[in-house]
């Protein structure tokens, strides 16, 4: 900070109210070209927690004409708590990285006689006016861009295809009511040891790193690391969507518990290079690696997220899918499943027709019914959030009981593991499956608040849980149920056991009694291909899921370049050094690849100990004891990614550096 003018050496510090934004000002215009790239991460963290906000404010405020709020509320809060995360991460790094890069200008000012609450002051300032320009900046854009989201989000049948996004200031101050203080927070974090420091001391730290970490920061890196393994084997305790989800958030932690322990990290992995014998580029780079190992962890951080973010959502994805298609496999006991081509449902008359083959054994016909079910009552008493306490699902119906049917419980085992499936035979009763009962918090004999197909609010009582949610949806009903209060269940599925005609050229297998129903003008398909075709409809999902999932990787990926560049940036004084010593401009270069490479390899090996964890406890909590669904395509891609941006970012940086050494003369390279 260059401009010292107005700093007071007296005993009053409220002196320094009047020249403190100005101040301000002239140090950001100062270091305009270094906080340029702080302003980038700043406004597309803005634009990522408005858009963000754009999607929680439209589902609340939906009304009935644009379908129901619900599932795009589900989606906009869990995709906020990645995007929260990663952008404090994110934030955090960039800030503190800019900031340590200014160490030296806080450290004169300190040395010509300005106290630590004046400096602290200052620093917060031009934190602050930096942030207030840049966050708007892109959360207005991030506005109108969420429109692009909407025909996914249609497709998707998130809402619907009338749905408008509601556009206001909120999400734009709310962006910036989340970025403020935390910028703040980290400037503070970030000037604190050296305003701690004798001037003069700091002043010659400015240039060396200190070795090792504080006690404080080694406490922390430790809690955030046991907090990680203890949510990435939640599912031991919690099996399921739950755990699994939970699991999922330890690779956050740890990446941050990596970030924390950064310098301790370094030290330990390259403390055994010191005895490698290489090219003076090789013992160049490892050198800088280890003597300033908090600028490499800056660094490394970010590509870290990268591989660990893009790795979670992909293996999520995959497992949801396995589980679904094994829990449906396990759970049907159907020799041939029947659907109308249509999808709009089998009516009663082909029911009836089916029943009536000498060859379907037995017919178990299944139907849906749209309807929202109150998860969380506290929530539904206050009416700016009554959207949030009620989750919009498709009801599974079973066939009613019928002297006369033929429909048979054996086609169908969700795996009860309380009470009684029989039990749905009364009217106003309903099964949970388990990720439900901890969603609701409600359990055999309790009571819940059903809106069947959007109508008025009745009581059901809980009289089964089951375990194969994925396969069979969160709650499962009979269709004496909802036809009591006047909605009828959709149709859109009947399981038939064939049987062998005596005399007759049926076989167990189904094979004519399959031509006959495809007679009747419905789609026949084996139990495999069912499960394929049911599991393989969530196309839609996947494909905004990885949308979402790349805009989040684009905006870890950008700071983590920016990061990079800002650090390149930062040593144009050191490059010159090196070159009045000696070192020729293709050593410096080559010594710019070995350390790139070096933090390409750091940031795969952090990101892949930070995600392994996770990956294993969302495998185990979603598909049990085995390997883990990897994708092995993607994970490639993504390390691949991590490790060329250190290459194209720090070596052409260098690069050009020392060009323009070269050509001013600064320095004999």
């Amino acid at each position: 900070m260059s401009p010292v003018s107005g700093m007071s050496t007296g005993t009053s510090t409220r002196r320094t109210s009047g020249p403190l934004w100005p101040l301000a000002r002239s140090g950001a215009r100062a270091h305009a070209s270094a906080l340029a790239g702080t302003m980038v991460v700043l406004a597309l963290a803005g634009a990522l927690l408005s858009g963000t906000g754009v999607l929680v404010e439209s589902g609340l405020r939906s009304g009935s004409g644009t379908g129901d709020p619900g599932l795009l509320i589900a989606l906009a809060t869990s995709f906020a708590g990645t995007a929260l995360v990663l952008v404090v991460l994110v934030v955090a790094s960039t800030v503190s990285l800019a900031l340590r890069q200014r160490q030296r200008d806080f450290a004169l000012l300190r040395a010509v006689g300005a106290t630590r609450s004046q400096v602290r002051r200052l620093v917060a300032a031009e934190v602050s006016l930096v942030t207030l320009v840049a966050v708007p900046l892109g959360a207005v854009p991030g506005l109108f861009a969420t429109r692009w989201l909407t025909p996914l989000l249609v497709e998707a049948q998130v809402v619907a295809p009338d749905f408008t996004v509601t556009l206001s200031p909120l999400p734009v101050v709310a962006a910036v009511l989340v970025l403020l203080p935390l910028a703040r927070l980290v400037a503070r974090l970030a000037s604190r040891e050296t305003l701690r420091t004798p001037p003069t001391t700091a002043v010659r730290q400015s240039t060396v790193e200190p070795a090792g970490i504080g006690p404080v920061r080694r406490v922390a890196a430790l809690t955030v690391g046991i907090a990680g393994l203890l949510a990435a084997f939640s599912p031991v305790l919690v099996p399921g969507s739950i755990g699994s989800a939970a699991s999922a958030t330890s690779a956050f932690l740890l990446v941050g518990a990596a970030a924390l322990a950064g310098p301790l990290l370094v030290a330990w992995v390259l403390g055994s290079t010191r005895r490698f014998r290489g090219g003076p580029a090789t013992v160049l780079a490892l050198a800088n690696t280890r003597g300033f190992s908090r600028r490499l962890t800056t660094a490394v951080v970010p590509l870290a997220l990268v591989l660990a973010v893009g790795t979670v959502q992909s293996t999520v994805d995959e497992a949801v899918v396995q589980a679904a298609q094994r829990q449906l496999t396990e759970g049907m006991r159907a020799d041939l499943v029947v659907t109308a081509p249509d999808g709009d449902g089998i009516d009663q008359a082909r029911l009836d027709e089916l029943s009536a083959l000498a060859g379907a054994g037995s017919t178990t016909p299944l139907g849906l019914v749209p309807a929202q079910v109150q998860v969380d009552d506290e929530l539904g008493d206050v009416r700016a959030f009554e959207a949030l306490a009620w989750e919009s699902t498709q009801v599974r119906t079973l066939p009613s009981p019928d002297p006369g049917s033929t429909a048979s419980s054996s086609a169908l085992d969700p795996e009860v593991s309380d009470g009684d499936l029989a039990a749905l035979d009364r009217p106003g009763t309903i099964a949970l499956s388990r990720d439900a009962v901890l969603d609701t918090g409600t359990g055999v004999g309790d009571s819940l608040l059903v809106r069947w197909d959007g109508g008025a609010e009745h009581e059901v009582e809980v009289v089964a849980v089951y375990e194969r949610g994925l396969g069979f949806g969160a709650f499962l009903t009979s269709e004496a149920t909802p036809a009591a209060q006047g909605v009828e269940a959709t149709i859109d599925t009947v399981l038939v056991q064939t049987v062998l005609v005596q005399g007759g050229p049926t076989t167990t297998d189904g094979s004519t009694v399959r031509e006959e129903l495809a007679g009747l003008g419905l789609t026949v398909t084996g139990e495999a291909e069912y499960v394929a075709a049911a599991t393989a409809g969530a196309g839609a999902d996947r494909t905004l899921s990885s949308v979402l999932t790349l805009l989040l990787l684009l905006f870890v990926g950008v700071a983590a370049a920016n990061t990079l560049v800002l650090t390149t940036a930062g040593r144009r004084a050191e490059l010159a050094l090196l070159g009045r010593t000696g070192a020729t401009r293709r050593q410096l270069v080559a010594m710019a690849g070995v350390e790139a490479l070096v933090a390409g390899v750091a940031a795969c090996a952090i990101g892949a100990a930070a995600v392994t964890p996770a990956v294993l406890g969302v495998g185990f909590g979603l598909l049990g004891v085995g390997v883990p669904p990897v994708d092995a395509v993607t994970l490639a891609g993504l390390a691949g990614a991590v490790l060329a941006v250190p290459l194209l970012t720090v070596v052409p940086a260098v690069a050009r550096s020392v060009r323009w050494e070269r050509a001013t003369g600064a320095g004999s390279v």
